[in-house]
């Protein structure tokens, strides 16, 4: 009895375990090195249309693809319930030598973020900033795209082009429906996470979305927070401190402030929600 008992709780580990990996589909031509986390993950090849990195935690991850005698290309990727897809583009020629001023490293990751396209009707071609996808399936997932404003057009023979300008914000998810039938597009953003503010000293006034909220205690907890970019600003009596920080799906952030002189004002990190 005791060793159906073992049995069972290793198959509820690993099924916890599967729950919380992911995948992520880079989309690159063969032969390249793809490195997850700094740690080689494979070699692309065309079988897997580049590489396919399973069982990936989910979180923030770097995803860093090389091509000898080319700049290496390295992308924030946020892994959640739906896998994450990475296209990489054309590589620029490698630079000179970094110069002492430069980090060691070479140039630092891409701030992304991730189109879930739906459309009606729906199978059509889908262009982001000019480069084209197929869309055949009910929801197009397109990850790695670097955050700013993005082009996103509809075409289907028989219909006129749709397009709009879309905003993707650092380790966001944004909704992208275009419906062909009523010349519309819609865009929203995807994904909570939460916030947990710890200053020194604990009394102090945070303002965010648009709350101004008094920090009495040494944490702050803010639940329910949509993903993005937003702006913060905590003070105390004669001083006042703002920064803007990235809410990542199904992450905490957690931000230290401190007051003290010496110290870093903000210091960020995120963790598991």
């Amino acid at each position: 009895m005791r060793r159906w008992g073992w049995l069972a709780v290793l198959v509820v580990i690993c099924a916890a375990s599967v729950a919380a990996a992911g995948e992520i589909q880079v989309l690159c031509e063969p032969g390249l090195r793809v490195y997850l986390d700094g740690a080689l993950a494979g070699i692309s090849s065309r079988l897997d249309d580049g590489a396919y990195l399973m069982d990936v935690s989910r979180g923030l991850h770097i995803v860093r693809v090389e091509k000898d005698g080319f700049e290496p290309q390295s992308f924030e990727v946020l892994v959640g319930q739906v896998p994450a897809e990475v296209t990489i583009g054309e590589f620029q020629s490698e630079a000179a030598p970094a110069s002492p001023e430069e980090p060691a490293g070479g140039r630092p990751a891409l701030a992304v973020g991730t189109l879930v396209v739906t459309s009606a009707p729906q199978n059509c071609v889908v262009e982001i900033s000019g480069r084209p996808h197929t869309k055949t399936s009910p929801q197009l997932t397109i990850g790695g795209i670097t955050a700013g404003d993005h082009t996103v057009r509809f075409t289907k023979p028989g219909y006129e082009p749709l397009a709009k300008v879309v905003t993707v914000q650092p380790g966001a998810t944004v909704a992208v429906h275009g419906d062909l039938k009523a010349a519309t597009v819609k865009a929203s953003l995807e994904g909570w996470g939460s916030l947990r503010v710890v200053s020194t000293p604990s009394r102090s006034t945070v303002k965010f979305l648009g709350k101004t909220t008094e920090k009495t205690s040494m944490n702050l907890n803010l639940s329910r927070i949509p993903a993005g970019e937003h702006p913060i600003v905590v003070s105390i009596r004669g001083r006042e401190l703002t920064t803007k920080i990235l809410i990542y799906d199904e992450q905490m952030t957690v931000v230290k402030v401190s007051f003290i002189k010496g110290d870093e004002p903000f210091v960020v990190s995120h963790v598991p929600d």
